[in-house]
Order: C-alpha cells, then sequence, then structure tokens
C-alpha cells in the first residue's frame, strides 16, 4: 500500500481547525489546493470524510473515526521525528567499541573524557574479544569501531585507519633478574610470562622469533597484559607486553636490551562505511592533536 502521509497531514490540519480558512493558513497553502487534497483522500479511501457548510466543515462519523487514528499516527510519527534529532545532536545514543583493555587505556581513555563531558547522554560501550571476533561484529554493525594491532587483516568493507604505533618489549623486576639475554635463543632461558597464543600481542612476538629461528616456551600464559605486567612486578618471570602500559603501572620495572631489535607495531582504527551520528564526532577526536 502506498500511504501519502501529506494528504493524511491536511486532512488532519483541516479536521482539527474545523474550518478551511484557518487550516489554509497553518498548512500555508491555499484553500483550493487544500479542497483538491481532501478530494483526493475520499477518492482513494473511497468515502466522504466532511460535511460542508457555511460555518466550516464538521467530520462524517467515519471522518471522526479516522481523525482519531490520523491524530495517533501523527503523535508517533512526531515523536520519532524528536527522537532521531536527539540522537542526532547527541543528547541520546549509543557508542559500541572494540578494544582490548590495553589498547583502551592506551588509545581510549583520554578521548573517552572528552567525548563524555561533551555529550553525557550518550552510552559507551567496550566490547573486548580477539581481533577477528571484533572485527565480524564490526561487519555485522554490532560494533561501531574497532581498534586492534594487526596489519595482515585487509577487508574492503571497513575503513582502516592508523591512529598510531606501541613499542612491545620484554620487562623484568630488576629486584629478581638480570638482563643476560643476548640474542633470542636465551630468552628461553628465562620464565617467560606470555599471552595466549591467540593473542595478536603474541603472534607478533612468535613470528618475530621464527625470524630468528626461535620457538619460544612460555612458563606462564595469560589473557591480558595487565596480568603480565602484575606477574612481572612479583618477580614470578620476563613478560613481553606494551612497553608505555607496563611503565604507567610499575615505573621501576626494566626493559631487556633485546628490545632494540624489536620494532614499533601500527594501531589501527576499524569502522563500517555506515557510521552513526555519535562515531562520526568521536571519530574527529582521533583527527585533533593531543
Amino acid at each position: 500500500m502506498n500511504i501519502d502521509l501529506e494528504l493524511y497531514r491536511v486532512f488532519y490540519v483541516v479536521a482539527k481547525n474545523k474550518h478551511m480558512t484557518k487550516a489554509s493558513q497553518e498548512l500555508n497553502i491555499s484553500q483550493p489546493a487544500i479542497s483538491q487534497t481532501i478530494r483526493k483522500l475520499e477518492e482513494q479511501i473511497g468515502g466522504a470524510l466532511f460535511l460542508r457548510s457555511n460555518k466550516g466543515m464538521t467530520l462524517t462519523e467515519e471522518g471522526e473515526m479516522l481523525f482519531n487514528y490520523v491524530s495517533r499516527a501523527l503523535e508517533i510519527i512526531n515523536s520519532a521525528e524528536i527522537e532521531f534529532t536527539s540522537y542526532k545532536n547527541l543528547s541520546k545514543g549509543k557508542l559500541n567499541i572494540g578494544a582490548s583493555t590495553t589498547l583502551t587505556k592506551l588509545f581510549l581513555l583520554d578521548r573517552i573524557e572528552i567525548f563524555l563531558n561533551k555529550f553525557p547522554g550518550v552510552e559507551i560501550n567496550i566490547i573486548n574479544g580477539l581481533t577477528s571476533d571484533l572485527l565480524l561484529d564490526l561487519q555485522n554493525s554490532k560494533l561501531d569501531l574497532v581498534i586492534f594491532n594487526e596489519s595482515s587483516l585487509i577487508d574492503p568493507s571497513l575503513n582502516l585507519k592508523t591512529i598510531g604505533s606501541i613499542k612491545h618489549g620484554f620487562v623484568y623486576n630488576p629486584n629478581y633478574f638480570e638482563d643476560k639475554i643476548l640474542n633470542f635463543n636465551n630468552l628461553n632461558e628465562y620464565p617467560l610470562i606470555l599471552q595466549k597464543s591467540s593473542s595478536n600481542t603474541r603472534k607478533f612476538l612468535d613470528n618475530l622469533a621464527l625470524k630468528n629461528n626461535v620457538i619460544l616456551h612460555p612458563n606462564m600464559e595469560v589473557v591480558s597484559q595487565e596480568l603480565i605486567t602484575e606477574f612481572v612486578n612479583k618477580g614470578l618471570g620476563v613478560g613481553f607486553v606494551m612497553i608505555d602500559l607496563a611503565k604507567r603501572n610499575y615505573p621501576y620495572l626494566k626493559e631487556l636490551n633485546i628490545n632494540k631489535e624489536i620494532p614499533s607495531v601500527d594501531i589501527y582504527l576499524a569502522t563500517n562505511k555506515h557510521l552513526t551520528f555519535a562515531c562520526i564526532e568521536f571519530l574527529k577526536l582521533f583527527n585533533e592533536k593531543n
């Protein structure tokens, strides 16, 4: 069914005012144009809507019934437009972000604080998980953006942007260990604390070790880099982490000299080609100098 809402809007205004002149003034269209619109609607639904007299226009019984329905429908449409505007001006909204806890601290925390101070009505959800799972959720529009450190993922359906780089490396507590590492093979002589093999950071390290003809054998595997720094601080081993994060939590931790051979890793921001109003505004924070 093809519904011309303009016909019903004109009908509503005429029925509300019960007078053609008043309706013409409110609608800002001529009385003949209004009469033509009403006739068109009556022809479309197959019945009379008004009883016309010198005193004005009175609704028929069927017209009264239609007016009640149209009134409620237009109220719903008006409410929908108001709600849409609230999303557009960011007095309401939702932003779903996929990122690890570590990248959230390094790349999102300050920006989220700025954004929420400006738009406190927007709800922000941070979802953690494997990068492959997060990007799949992004493609399925369950997420608005994903931040990750995996450079080999190329998908034409996503927009990718480099937003920075981070330095990974091995850290240790000098109260428990000394740096006697000369090469990658020596790393296996220390109790290594690494992330699980499914993580991007672990894949990066394993590929780097393989280029040096070494397979690393961790004594402990954990989910997050936060836990690695906790265990390293306790003297339980040498951990591979993002240096900035480790030094932020425990400034006295030391780096192994072998870190000089470990390249920095680019950090990427991925979005769908369709962006919500909240996402568009949030992305502006990545274009500003901090």
